[in-house]
């Protein structure tokens, strides 16, 4: 359930906030944030670039909504708007107005155990069920939630969330103003083994994982672990729910994964590089700077920056696509085989 919203703001406060452009009356007084079907008098809601562009510019006719969010470059709309180049950037500065962020503040729960050689700064907060380890630093403004785990000689920078169920295992660093979703898993071993007389055993995994500033990991989330190194999170990286980062895998700064991939150890994604829903690679592969991998695409060699590619093997998305666009064209031709097939046996009898 949406929490209710209490704080009011015009729409020309707003466009201070945002950095935006107000069309139309910007006295209006707005006092939440709706889509366009649900919203009442007084709410704001959102115009994107969607697909569907012309039929949102359509139901914003008959929206209760005091105002809308819109892209600079949209038609004249029947709501005064507030405009932007990125209206998301507009969507982030109203949501976080209605809705400040809280964290938990539970200073050290009673329930909470904290190994009496761990360092967890007076500001930071400690809830019930979690456990900080020896040796393990929680620095001013973090946030471990209840049932979370913190591992030996672990730290946690300055305003990180850590959400229930998360573990840091022992010796890894996570950054400043970081968050991590419920039951993410950062340290665990890197799944190395070799075959010897005829058993695998398994190889030591004694590096850590470190984790730089203003990075998001999704629930679900398992990062292992580097060998001899460590497994590298560049800040400013968002990782969606349920990835899989192997050992020694670097991802540089501002990257985007999506839910689902799989990245093979060894692997460097550069700077900017966004990998989609199921995208996977092999190991020891560099993706260059601000490459996308299209969902579902298979990494098997290095990838030149500022590539958009696709497919297994990969190739440039567009040549995948007129693939795939020939593909769905494959039984008319060979229907249309089979009868040529058919006319040139008949032309051989005569």
């Amino acid at each position: 359930m949406i929490p209710k919203q209490s704080r009011t703001i015009s729409l020309h406060e707003l466009a201070r906030l945002a950095e935006g452009r107000v069309v139309g009356d910007g006295n209006v007084l707005l006092t939440g944030v709706a889509s366009a079907h649900d919203a009442g008098p007084g709410q704001l809601t959102f115009l994107s670039g969607a697909k569907n562009y012309a039929a949102y510019i359509e139901l914003l006719k008959s929206s209760k909504a005091a105002a809308v969010i819109a892209p600079e470059d949209a038609p004249d709309l029947s709501l005064p708007s507030l405009r932007l180049k990125n209206p998301y950037y507009g969507l982030v500065k109203a949501l976080e107005f209605f809705f400040p962020a809280e964290k938990p503040d539970y200073s050290l729960h009673p329930a909470a155990f904290v190994s009496e050689n761990a360092e967890v700064d007076a500001s930071a907060s400690v809830g019930p069920n979690a456990v900080v380890e020896e040796g393990a630093v929680i620095d001013a403004g973090a946030v471990i939630c209840g049932q979370a785990y913190v591992g030996r000689n672990a730290r946690i920078g300055s305003n990180t969330l850590i959400h229930p169920g998360v573990r840091i295992l022992a010796g890894c660093v996570v950054g400043k103003n970081c968050i991590i979703h419920a039951n993410a898993v950062v340290g665990s071993d890197g799944f190395g083994f070799t075959l010897h007389q005829g058993r695998q055993l398994k190889v030591p995994q004694v590096g850590n994982v470190v984790i730089e500033d203003d990075v998001e990991i999704g629930a679900c989330v398992t990062i292992d672990r580097g060998a001899l190194v460590s497994t590298l999170i560049g800040a400013g990286t968002k990782i969606d729910n349920m990835v899989h980062i192997a050992h020694n895998v670097q991802i540089g700064r501002n990257c985007v994964i999506v839910a689902q991939v799989g990245i093979s150890g060894s692997t460097i994604l550069e700077d900017e590089v966004t990998l989609a829903g199921q995208v996977g690679t092999v190991g020891h592969v560099r993706v260059g700077k601000g490459t996308t991998v299209a969902a579902r695409g298979v990494v098997t060699s290095d990838v030149a920056p500022g590539s958009f590619v696709s497919g297994f093997p990969l190739k440039p998305h567009s040549e995948e696509r007129k693939i795939l666009a020939s593909l769905r064209r494959l039984p008319d031709l060979i229907k249309k085989v089979r009868e040529l097939e058919k006319m040139l046996e008949g032309n051989d009898k005569k």
